[in-house]
């Protein structure tokens, strides 16, 4: 009689082992070689692509300010007097230093390029004046609901902090705090859904561009890119990274493990405000004793 405790004769079963799935990063630069290839094999005819590129960036588009005001309500108001002086100062000290790293750079950058007195293809007649800034519009939201429809983001950031400022000092702010938890991630999980159509959006935006654009438009603009891409690299991989770890407790590796998806939906889109939202859910992957930014930003 066959003896049923027994071993099966041909091993132990071993697990099927299934293909690792790309990462979101890895599917855009894929889609991205992807719209390429098909614009300059179809040229013009990929023209009727811009309107789902621009549908998809007006997705995007459509969850960051709303995010990014009921978040930074709560917040700023979840923390206690201290933790707000402590942050301001902290964070006031960081501003500081990326706006040092920001004029350097727009200082240094048009001296990469040669000084040309005349060009064939450009003209002082052709360039329009640049519009006023009007720094109270930029910063003072006169009307907020103004502000969100014009994409005003300082306006926005001051009447968040202030409104979240006030937050801060009230007793009974834990149901106020939860519900903007809860709309936050709501905005949240619509955001992660248009994100999965990220590689269609980015295939339809680099399909219709490189189908429109000329060889004579680049070759009027190579000198330009060239210096735009080499700073922007220097930036992103060396500079910022580098100033992150050095003032928080993540290390080079941890911020460019979460920010790959960010810098390749931005780079690929053009769009560096509809990516926040991927970025800050994408921090929430750090490890778990380090996942909390207010502890972090008052750390150091």
């Amino acid at each position: 009689m066959r003896n049923l405790a027994a071993p099966n004769s041909r091993g132990p079963v071993r697990p099927v082992k299934r293909g690792r799935m790309p990462s979101l990063s890895t599917l855009v630069l894929i889609a991205l070689g992807l719209g390429v290839l098909v614009g300059v094999f179809f040229g013009e005819g990929t023209a009727f692509l811009a309107p789902i590129g621009s549908a998809y960036v007006g997705l995007l588009q459509m969850t960051v300010l709303p995010y990014i005001t009921v978040a930074l309500i709560a917040n700023v108001g979840r923390l206690t007097w201290a933790q707000g002086r402590r942050m301001i100062l902290r964070g006031l000290a960081v501003l500081l230093v990326l706006w040092g790293v920001g004029l350097v750079t727009v200082v240094l950058m048009p001296l990469a390029l040669p000084a040309w007195d005349t060009a064939s293809f450009f003209s002082t007649a052709l360039v329009q004046p640049p519009p006023d800034v009007d720094f109270l519009d930029l910063f003072i939201p006169f009307n907020i609901f103004g502000s969100l429809a014009r994409n005003v983001v300082p306006a926005i950031v001051v009447f968040c902090i202030c409104l979240g400022a006030a937050l801060m000092g009230m007793k009974n702010k834990g149901p106020v705090v939860e519900v903007l938890d809860a709309f936050a991630e709501s905005l949240m999980r619509v955001n992660a859904f248009v994100v999965k159509l990220t590689p269609y959006g980015v295939f339809a935006i680099s399909a219709s561009v490189s189908g429109t654009m000329t060889i004579a438009e680049i070759g009027r603009l190579q000198g330009y890119l060239v210096v735009l891409t080499v700073t922007t690299a220097y930036l992103t991989f060396v500079v910022l990274p580098m100033l992150i770890s050095a003032l928080t407790p993540f290390s080079y590796r941890d911020v460019m493990r979460v920010s790959k998806d960010a810098l390749v939906t931005a780079f690929a889109t053009g769009k560096t405000l509809i990516v926040l939202p991927m970025l800050i859910e994408n921090t929430k992957t750090m490890p778990e004793d380090r996942n909390h930014p207010e502890e972090v930003l008052l750390s150091f």
